[in-house]
C-alpha cells in the first residue's frame, strides 16, 4: 500500500502576509464575481481557514482547562497523523490505512465533543469561522481573477477608454 503522503503542514498553509493583505481586499461588482472570489480562496486558503476556526474554538475554551488541554492533544495528533508524517503508520509491522486514522481520530475527536460538552462552543466557534472565511473569501481578489474572471474580458476593457471594440 504505497499511496502518496501529504504534504507537510508547512506545505498547505499559505503565508499569512499574502493570506492578510490588505493591499488584494476589494468589492466584489457583481454576486457572480463574489462567488468566483469565494471558491478561489477557499480551494488556495482552505488550510489557513481551517487554523482560524481552530483557534477561535480554542480560545472559547480558554475557561475550561480540561477540554482544552484534552482537544490540544487531539488537535497535535491531527497534525502529526495526518499532515506531517511522510510515511505511513507501522503498528507490530502491520500497516495502517491512512482511512483508518483518520476515521479513528474524528471518532476520537467526537467522542470528546461529547464527553466534555463543548460541542455547543464547537458549534458557536464554525459559525465565527464560516463568517470570517465568507467575509474574507468575497472581499479578497484572487491573483488571477483577470484571467479566469467570467467578467475577465470586461475588466479589461476598463484600461482603454474606447474598449477593445474594432471600429465600424
Amino acid at each position: 500500500m504505497s499511496s502518496a503522503a501529504p504534504p507537510p503542514i508547512s506545505a498547505v498553509l499559505r503565508p499569512w502576509p499574502l493570506f492578510l493583505d490588505l493591499s488584494a481586499l476589494s468589492l466584489p461588482i457583481s454576486v457572480s464575481e463574489s462567488t468566483y472570489r469565494l471558491t478561489q480562496n477557499l480551494r488556495f486558503f482552505l488550510p489557513n481557514y481551517a487554523v482560524i476556526t481552530l483557534i477561535i474554538f480554542v480560545v472559547t475554551l480558554v475557561t475550561r482547562p480540561l477540554p482544552l488541554i484534552l482537544f490540544l492533544c487531539i488537535s497535535a495528533a491531527w497534525v502529526y497523523l495526518v499532515l506531517w508524517r511522510d510515511e505511513p503508520l507501522s503498528v507490530f509491522d502491520f500497516e495502517i490505512d491512512q482511512k483508518i486514522i483518520v476515521g479513528f481520530l474524528a471518532v476520537l475527536t467526537l467522542v470528546a465533543l461529547f464527553w466534555t460538552k463543548t460541542w455547543s462552543k464547537l458549534f458557536v466557534s464554525v459559525i465565527v469561522g464560516a463568517a470570517i472565511v465568507l467575509f474574507h473569501g468575497v472581499l479578497r481578489a484572487p491573483e488571477d481573477s483577470l484571467e479566469d474572471s467570467p467578467y475577465g474580458s470586461l475588466l479589461n476593457v476598463v484600461d482603454s477608454p474606447r474598449g477593445e471594440y474594432a471600429s465600424v
